[in-house]
């Protein structure tokens, strides 16, 4: 796949996880998050994992691994979901879409952060078994783009003028032209949109696109993100150690508590009806232009550690950890990292007390 807009002449300071072909930014960072803050504006998501599954039997060999309702899962329906470990610690997290090439329902594909993608595709193959099911990694084959902000959905409608956008609800999916999907990210609002093509579609859209919206860049989309204590996988969920629950998963509409049974299926039942969560996500302010490697310890003014800082943006100052929620409300908010006061403030679509 050839990207569609050439990274600029810097050296990328970006995660490890993003392909070649989406930059750091287009010049101007602070532009391109004020663009995402204020009006809208379009972020590369191309380099993310996408792996079909398909066959005759694929809604119950899925419905029995993952976290949320596979049977709402429809082509104008998208959902999130997880995987979990056997005692219910996050593996991954994914946006799952069914897909054919019209309006028809041939397979599942899921849209997953791309550096653990390998391990993915190799534990569905464990699990699969005689099941029915093909599993395929499909990276080559599509672009993913996101439009975010709050002027998001006029920009789509100028794109798109036959669709009706106006009143949509999370999740739910038009096909603008055939092989194409269009959804309102199922997580949360401010996850803005989504727009799934194949390959040979950006050829088609790339002008419109242009003419439109601005781009942003991999760095104006992080510091949108941990502005609104959006969490990310491989981030805030880290693998074989995250309660899903403690990082926003019922908020975010990733998981039905009336399912059937799925892989981790006691313990996060368990802990939500109990209310047993020790830990949970917080948002953090701290002093600017602070490189702090993630993750990296939490500590009360005492010396005592409650946890780790896994994003943080030194540009604004504003991070996000996994956190003893006890301890925070002990300390009043305030806290350290590595000498630094912070504070830590609850994420404003957090239902927990």
């Amino acid at each position: 796949m050839q990207p569609f807009y050439v990274s600029l002449s810097v050296t990328p300071h970006w995660a490890q996880d993003r392909g070649a072909a989406t930059p750091a930014d287009f010049g101007n960072p602070d532009a391109e998050y004020q663009n995402l803050l204020q009006k809208a504006a379009w972020v590369d998501f191309s380099h993310m994992g996408k792996v079909a599954i398909a066959g005759a039997e694929r809604r119950d060999f899925f419905s029995g691994l993952t976290t949320n309702q596979i049977n709402r899962l429809a082509p104008d329906r998208t959902l999130y979901s997880t995987l979990l470990t056997p005692q219910g610690r996050f593996l991954w997290d994914f946006t799952l879409v069914e897909y054919g090439q019209n309006d028809s329902a041939e397979q599942l594909l899921l849209l997953t952060e791309p550096d653990r993608l390998p391990e993915l595709i190799q534990k569905l193959h464990f699990y699969r078994l005689r099941s029915k099911v093909t599993v395929q990694e499909q990276n080559q084959n599509f672009y993913l783009l996101g439009v975010v902000g709050p002027e998001a959905v006029q920009a789509l409608l100028a794109l798109f003028p036959e669709l009706k956008l106006e009143q949509a609800s999370l999740g739910q999916t038009w096909i603008p032209q055939p092989g194409w999907r269009l959804w309102q990210d199922p997580r949360h609002e401010k996850f803005g949109w989504r727009l799934l093509l194949p390959q040979e579609g950006w050829s088609t859209i790339s002008r419109r696109f242009a003419e439109i919206l601005p781009p942003a860049g991999w760095s104006a989309w992080q510091q949108y993100r941990l502005q609104h204590a959006l969490p990310r996988g491989g981030n805030e969920w880290t693998p074989d150690v995250t309660l899903p629950l403690e990082a926003g998963l019922l908020e975010l509409n990733g998981v039905d508590f009336s399912k059937g049974c799925y892989v981790g299926q006691e313990t996060t039942t368990r802990t939500h009806h109990r209310g047993t969560l020790k830990k949970r996500l917080f948002q953090v302010r701290g002093p600017q232009k602070m490189a702090w490697e993630t993750p990296c310890a939490v500590l009360r003014p005492d010396g005592k550690e409650i946890g780790q800082l896994t994003s943080y943006c030194p540009q604004s100052g504003v991070g996000l950890a996994i956190l003893q929620s006890a301890e925070v409300s002990h300390a009043q908010g305030s806290l350290l990292i590595q000498g630094n006061q912070v504070t830590a403030t609850k994420p404003d679509w957090a239902q927990w007390e």
